[in-house]
C-alpha cells in the first residue's frame, strides 16, 4: 500500500457510447450477451471468428469499439436502449 489513489478504469464490460442527442451505456459481460449486441446491431457475423475473445479482453479500445461507436452515433440512445432491451442487451441511457 502506498497511499496513492487509484486510476479510475471502470469495468472491463460496460462502455459508454456517444449517440445522436445523447450517450448510452452498455455492460456486456458474456458471450450470448456479446452474441445478442451483435444481432441488434444488425452485424451478426461480429459474434464469430474471435471477435467475442478480443472484445471481451480489451472491449473499450479494442478493434471493435470503433465498429460498435460508429453504429450507436446513427441513432439516439432512447432509440438504442430500446432495441437493446428487446435483445437482452443491459444498458442505461447517460444523462
Amino acid at each position: 500500500m502506498t497511499g496513492d489513489k487509484g486510476q479510475k478504469t471502470g469495468h472491463p464490460g460496460a462502455r459508454r457510447y456517444a449517440c445522436a442527442g445523447g450517450a448510452i451505456t452498455i455492460a456486456v459481460k458474456n458471450a450470448d450477451q456479446w452474441h445478442s449486441l451483435a444481432v441488434c446491431l444488425g452485424r451478426p457475423e461480429l459474434a464469430y471468428e474471435g471477435s467475442w475473445q478480443v472484445a471481451r479482453k480489451a472491449p473499450a479500445d479494442g478493434p471493435l469499439a470503433a465498429v460498435v461507436a460508429s453504429m450507436f452515433a446513427e441513432d439516439t440512445a432512447q432509440r438504442w436502449q430500446a432495441r437493446l432491451e428487446a435483445h437482452g442487451v443491459p444498458c442505461t441511457v447517460v444523462a
